[in-house]
């Protein structure tokens, strides 16, 4: 059966319309509506009422798109799950469990594009080389998104937290470096045994090195490096609850041991703003007002932080 150009016109209107009814989103409508059209002009017989057949048909293909977008759903959902166990289960530590809430969080800031290029980047084990031989493209912009990505993810979950952290990512493996030092410094510190780690501390001389406070739980560490030297700030909770710190200063050498150059020293100045404070209040408002730069750190001014830190103190004093 022929049909002229304005009896089409306004079967797609019909079409087009009840899919945006139905879906609420202009592209999908689209979508749907031309499918319908096709469909149409392909297997309609005539013999049932011609609009009727389109409503219908809009109908179903309404309910694939909702199937459609309930797997993709699912499917981000897995990816995030895999992603977290990946990337958070790698080492086995002490960490709080607000922390492990916020960095799952976080993954609700990456779009689908960024969750999928994460989840393929662990596919090839963290091969930026092997996941570029696969997809193509520049070589230098694919090592640049994963980094985004990465530093993304951590500064969403310093976000979640409240925080204002300058952390860089370091890979899985400085990381079980990092926190292996920190449950047997934990250990030995508890045992008055830091002897037995001569080989971290083959660098320092620790006759004079008497540490006075005692760590509960590790939290997490937030790291910087200058000439190959790291510099890490490790925040802990000791036996009275009380959130404290230290900083240690190291290098990796050759066999990809961590020396310690300064061993754990308790960092002179650290402030503990509760979240619903009217600092705290405060900081979060800074950190959902200033963007987040490459490295994944907020671009807040110092001088902000500052009237902060002073506005706390001076409370703190009444």
């Amino acid at each position: 059966m022929n049909y002229t150009d304005k009896q089409l016109e306004e079967y797609n209107k019909a079409a087009f319309g009840y899919a945006l009814y139905l879906t609420g989103n202009i592209d999908a409508a689209n979508d749907i509506a031309s499918q319908t059209i096709s469909l149409f002009l392909l297997s309609f017989k005539g013999d049932s009422n011609e609009k009727g057949w389109i409503i219908n048909t809009v109908k179903n293909y309404s309910n694939k798109y909702f199937d459609k977008i309930k797997l993709e759903n699912k499917q981000v959902r897995t990816y995030r799950e895999e992603l977290v166990e990946k990337i958070y289960g790698q080492v086995e530590y002490e960490r709080d469990e607000s922390l492990q809430e916020a960095f799952r969080d976080s993954f609700e800031a990456l779009n689908d594009i960024e969750l999928k290029s994460l989840f393929y980047y662990f596919q090839c084990n963290e091969n930026i080389k092997e996941m570029h031989d696969n997809i193509g493209g520049s070589y230098a912009t694919l090592r640049k998104q994963v980094s985004r990505i990465k530093n993304k993810l951590k500064a969403e979950t310093y976000r979640n937290l409240g925080f204002i952290g300058t952390k860089m990512i370091v890979t899985p493996q400085l990381d079980n470096l990092i926190y292996q030092f920190l449950l047997r410094f934990k250990k030995n510190l508890e045992n008055n045994t830091l002897e037995n780690m001569h080989y971290y501390f083959s660098e320092v001389d620790l006759k004079n090195y008497n540490p006075s406070y005692e760590i509960k739980k590790i939290l997490d560490y937030d790291i910087e490096i200058n000439d190959k030297i790291y510099k890490a700030w490790v925040f802990f909770k000791n036996n009275l609850d009380v959130f404290d710190s230290f900083y240690i200063e190291f290098f990796v050498d050759d066999k990809n041991h961590l020396k310690i150059i300064t061993p754990p020293t308790k960092t002179k100045k650290m402030f503990i703003i509760e979240q619903e404070s009217e600092e705290g209040k405060q900081i979060r408002k800074l950190l959902d007002t200033f963007p987040i730069d490459k490295s994944g750190r907020p671009k807040i001014p110092e001088e902000e932080i500052d009237k902060i830190i002073k506005q706390f103190e001076e409370n703190q004093k009444k």
